[in-house]
């Protein structure tokens, strides 16, 4: 409610100019841009995707004149902050009559309006307002009236400044931690690598893949379908870090005799063959699923002779950085996609620990997934939300 502020509060009809209307019908040989609530970013406060039309075709709700610095606050669903400023290109344009336009006066910045609708202090004003169940919204005259602090526009000024600065190093914070969490991915086949390129690999011999492969084939071509009519099937995308993700699933309806071919067994291996450079001979192990999945053909599946060597170690070896790095000088190139066959993959160096060794490591790597899950799942939750209040409540307390 800014009732923590030093500084006056006005009501916001105080310090804004009046609307400005148009029928774009009244025109209809003029082509504008029309901005309606679905154009407005609530994370980037922008507007992303401002629709074209014709005057003789405008929707009955364009009407709002907007100007380059108004500030467009939606009064449908006020609480998910669905605001921007006006860019200096759609000057002269057309808004819905779904948003309050907000002209500033010379008593106030474009930006302090801005800052000061986008805090919570000014939403707990106005939500208690809305009308409505299917759509809850509050009416211009319920902005309008919501009190907002009103220092000197010097003091404006040099607060918006400060707000910036810090806004900038939240912005900051948040892309450091986006690609943290990116880059969790790739630390358990670093941290494996690692450990065995440290091993003495004169005591290891010369040893590939297809030294330890029972079974290498590819998949079913046959079409999937999204009918969940028949046995699931793993698809390229399937393959997420190392990992099965099957959030996103498939059926394919194959004769017995196919199905046979292409099912499933736990500890099967499956290798990614055609995509970009980046995910083309990713691999992971399918496991802890029943015995009706089947395969589709931009993969390869191996089947690992379980006496020499776990499919979670040899998954391991091939997600790790010696598996990638084979890959990239291995892998053909074609135009938008890479691809290695079943031959190539077989030829991929494998430093063969006894077994004992390599269950002792995936067991050490699992622990270390674990925690690493951990800590990205801390940084997933963590709001950065709340410091962006946090540094508004300090600038309408004169603290910035």
């Amino acid at each position: 409610m800014f009732d923590f502020t030093p500084f006056d509060l006005v009501p916001l009809e105080e310090v804004v100019a009046k609307k400005e209307i148009h029928d774009p019908r009244k025109t209809p040989n003029w082509t504008f841009h029309y901005i309606d609530i679905s154009s407005v970013s609530n994370e980037t406060y922008e507007i992303v995707n401002g629709k074209q039309y014709m005057g003789a075709d405008a929707p009955s709700r364009a009407r709002k004149v907007i100007r380059e610095n108004d500030v467009i606050f939606a009064t449908t669903r006020p609480y998910l902050k669905s605001v921007a400023r006006v860019p200096s290109e759609l000057d002269g344009h057309i808004c819905s009559t779904g948003f309050c336009v907000l002209r500033p006066t010379d008593r106030v910045l474009p930006d302090w309006v801005f800052y000061c609708v986008i805090s919570d202090d000014f939403l707990r004003q106005i939500t208690p307002k809305m009308r409505g169940a299917n759509y809850p919204a509050v009416t211009d005259k319920d902005v309008l009236a919501a009190k907002v602090p009103l220092p000197p526009i010097d003091k404006q000024r040099r607060i918006v400044a400060r707000i910036k600065e810090c806004m900038e190093r939240v912005e900051e914070v948040e892309r450091l931690r986006t690609e943290a969490i990116e880059e969790s991915e790739y630390l358990p086949s670093a941290v494996f690598a690692d450990y065995v390129e440290s091993l003495d690999h004169s005591n290891l011999g010369e040893v590939v893949l297809g030294d330890v492969v029972t079974e290498c084939k590819y998949g079913t071509s046959k079409k999937a379908n999204t009918s969940g009519k028949g046995c699931p099937v793993l698809r390229m995308g399937n393959i997420q870090g190392g990992r099965l993700d099957i959030s996103d699933l498939k059926h394919v309806e194959l004769p017995k005799a196919e199905r046979r071919k292409y099912q499933l067994q736990e500890g099967d291996i499956l290798i990614n063959r055609t995509n970009s450079l980046e995910l083309v001979g990713k691999s992971a192990v399918f496991t802890g699923l029943s015995d009706d999945w089947v395969y589709a053909s931009y993969l390869i599946r191996l089947r690992v002779d379980q006496s020499r060597a776990l499919p979670e170690y040899v998954n391991a070896v091939i997600n790790s950085r010696i598996g990638r790095g084979y890959v990239y000088r291995t892998a053909r190139r074609a135009i938008g996609m890479v691809n290695i066959n079943a031959k190539e993959i077989q030829r991929m160096p494998l430093p063969l620990l006894p077994i004992t060794e390599q269950a002792a490591l995936i067991e050490r790597m699992k622990e270390a997934g674990n925690v690493i899950e951990e800590l990205v799942k801390q940084f997933q939750e963590e709001e950065i939300g709340h410091l962006r209040e946090s540094i508004l409540r300090k600038a309408f307390a004169g603290e910035l």
